[in-house]
């Protein structure tokens, strides 16, 4: 099983399979953070403390989900 968090621990999760993807997003809000992309799957992942305080920024295009912390800002 592999754990992670947000920066100051509010939001929790763990991926029982592990991750089977990494790689890099070229939008503006990725590039600007460094943000590396994992891919997992969804049946084992789940977050364990903190969901609701998960806000969503979506383009109008609504064809990615950038869920942050609202307590530390860290994409997550």
């Amino acid at each position: 099983m592999q754990t992670g968090s947000c920066h100051c621990g509010t939001v929790r999760f763990e991926v029982d399979s592990g991750i089977e993807e990494y790689r890099r997003c070229n939008c503006s809000i990725c590039r600007r953070k460094g943000a590396v992309m994992v891919t997992a799957k969804k049946e084992d992942f789940r977050i364990v403390a903190g969901e609701a305080n998960l806000s969503l920024y979506q383009w109008n295009t609504n064809t990615a989900r950038h869920y942050f912390c609202k307590t530390c800002g860290i994409y997550t």
